[in-house]
């Protein structure tokens, strides 16, 4: 199969063992790429991901990073996938040494965040009288379970996507890297100007204080998955003024950060 052709999954024959049984099976596996982003000529870093939403994903990691204000900012994109190159094309001059002290984060490949922007995103506290009810609440955890094909055929990729004005989403977004998934349904959200301020971050994966960032970034009041919080994303949503709710599933959830915002 061609790089241009290539989704989010290709076919293998394996051979799976169950007790006394073994069978010849076609199965789907999940697909992988070194992406490799750059900005202005400049190489910024390479992340392994599923080729899917690549647009979306230098817009939502530039975003992130503090590299771009909005997607108005890039005058010129190009996806090259024989290379899988990202080139993102700015008007402003940047250094990328400025942008501060590189972290390596917990996510798949080289996934970075910058020191500044971590705390820029600290300084000051989201306010937002955004709220939504237990109910709704419980309707997009069942949602987020169901949501995607791709994780029902590979169980390789975890899942993101958007809930805007308390409204079950109409897109999600899957990746291999739980941070690029955030990424991607950011950049979305920054293509198609989506009002953030009213909107839930919903995503499959443990919420690290890396994606707790980004949707602080985003000005996203509330941030559910399936999965939990660390303790540093715990501690930052609650100076950060973000809601963050774990362990969604069904009909129950724990709130870690700023119940206010849910009508129980």
């Amino acid at each position: 199969m061609s790089s241009e052709k290539l989704e989010g999954y290709l076919d293998f024959n394996v051979i799976k063992i169950s007790d006394k049984k073994r069978e010849e099976l076609l199965q789907p596996v999940a697909t992988e790429v070194p992406c490799t982003l750059i900005v202005n000529g400049k190489e910024v870093a390479t992340i392994m991901c599923t080729p899917t939403y690549l647009k979306e994903f230098a817009v939502g990691y530039f975003y992130s990073i503090g590299v771009i204000n909005s997607s108005g900012d890039i005058v010129d994109f190009h996806c090259d996938t024989e290379k899988w190159q990202l080139d993102v094309k700015i008007a402003t001059e940047i250094d990328i040494e400025l942008l501060g002290k590189r972290i390596y984060t917990s996510g798949c490949g080289k996934g970075v965040m910058y020191s500044n922007i971590i705390a820029l995103a600290s300084r000051h506290p989201l306010e937002s009288d955004f709220s939504v009810g237990k109910d709704f609440l419980a309707r997009c955890a069942k949602w987020l379970l169901t949501c995607s094909p791709l994780y029902k055929s590979t169980h390789g990729v975890h899942t993101a996507a958007l809930s805007l004005s308390r409204g079950l989403p109409q897109l999600h977004i899957d990746d291999i890297g739980r941070h690029n998934a955030v990424d991607k349904v950011i950049g979305y959200g920054l293509i198609n100007a989506v009002d953030f301020s009213r909107s839930l971050l919903l995503c499959t994966g443990r919420i690290s204080s890396e994606i707790l960032q980004k949707a602080k970034r985003s000005n996203i009041p509330i941030v559910l998955s399936r999965g939990v919080p660390t303790h540093q994303t715990v501690l930052m949503a609650r100076d950060m003024g973000v809601t963050v709710i774990g362990f969604a599933r069904g009909g129950s959830f724990t709130i870690y950060a700023h119940e206010s915002r849910i009508v129980l």
